[in-house]
């Protein structure tokens, strides 16, 4: 079997039992400031962890693709709640120290996701 047909059917199989090839872990990037993306889904935040670097400004953008209880976010180290209607993106500003994990739930707490400074 080529290479074309193998991945033509991993991405099949993916689709059809709900799974994602996107990474479940991502990296900032940025210059003056490290930009983050976080889609939201009825399956929760895409990418679910992202990795930061500490001392450096982080703008993290949360898109919502659904009406889903993953659309009202909490983050308690940052003392905020955010919340979003299908469609709509909001973006938060703040600069993590070194070790610090950062979680952000639904208010449910079905849906997870955090920020790791390294």
């Amino acid at each position: 079997m080529n290479t074309s047909k193998i991945l033509t059917t991993l991405a099949l199989g993916a689709a059809t039992f709900g799974a994602s090839l996107a990474p479940r872990t991502a990296f900032a990037h940025g210059g003056k400031h490290q930009d983050v993306t976080v889609s939201i889904d009825g399956k929760g935040y895409h990418p679910a962890t992202v990795s930061v670097q500490a001392g450096k400004e982080v703008h993290m953008t949360f898109v919502s693709k659904d009406a889903s209880c993953a659309n009202k976010i909490s983050i308690p180290a940052l003392k905020q709640t955010i919340s979003l209607e299908k469609g709509q993106k909001k973006t938060i500003k703040f600069t993590p120290q070194k070790g610090q994990t950062i979680a952000f739930a639904c208010t449910m707490k079905m849906f997870k996701g955090s920020v790791k400074a390294k």
